[in-house]
Formats: structure tokens, C-alpha cells, sequence
């Protein structure tokens, strides 16, 4: 495994805020065992509208972080395999 990095944004690729949204993604799918909707999104990351949340997705998705189906509510799928929760890097399967 790796340990953990300082920069976790530098590794993932991602901006602190794009961390955050998909932290609140996982964290709703944790605790409901279903996708948040925008709206649930816009209030766990307390923005002021629902275009900044959509950028955010439309961010993760060209990213390859997450994926989204169209004309469909709380249609996210997350794409990341085994990553590490606190920074997301991809950690390396163990031989067993």
C-alpha cells in the first residue's frame, strides 16, 4: 500500500471541492444506500445554487470519477475502485 500523501488534490487530480463532493456522495450512499439528488448535494456542500453542483459533477465525470446517466434522477455511479478514503488514490490489491 501507499502511505498517505500531505497533497491529496496533487495526487487524485482533483480540487478540494471536487474531493468534497465526491465525499459527500460517498458518505450519502453510506448512510441511505442511495445516491444524493443535486438539491442534497447543493445542502451537505452548502451552495448557494444547483449550477455550481452540476459543474462539480460534470468536473468528477471528465475526470473519471464518477458517472452520470442522462434525463434520470440520482443517476451517479462511482467509478473508483479501491482507493483510499482519505486522499482517493488507487491503492494496490495485496497478494493473499
Amino acid at each position: 500500500m501507499r502511505p498517505l500523501e500531505k497533497s491529496c488534490s496533487a495526487s487524485t487530480g482533483l480540487t478540494p471541492r471536487q474531493r468534497e463532493c465526491l465525499d459527500a456522495i460517498e458518505a450519502h450512499l453510506a448512510q441511505t444506500r442511495t445516491m444524493p439528488s443535486v438539491e442534497e448535494l447543493r445542502v451537505a456542500l452548502q451552495s448557494g445554487s444547483k449550477a455550481g453542483i452540476f459543474r462539480l459533477l460534470r468536473q468528477l465525470e471528465e475526470r473519471g470519477r464518477i458517472e452520470r446517466l442522462p434525463n434520470r434522477a440520482r443517476a451517479i455511479r462511482l467509478l473508483h475502485g479501491d482507493c483510499c478514503p482519505q486522499c482517493g488514490t488507487v491503492l494496490e490489491k495485496e497478494a493473499a
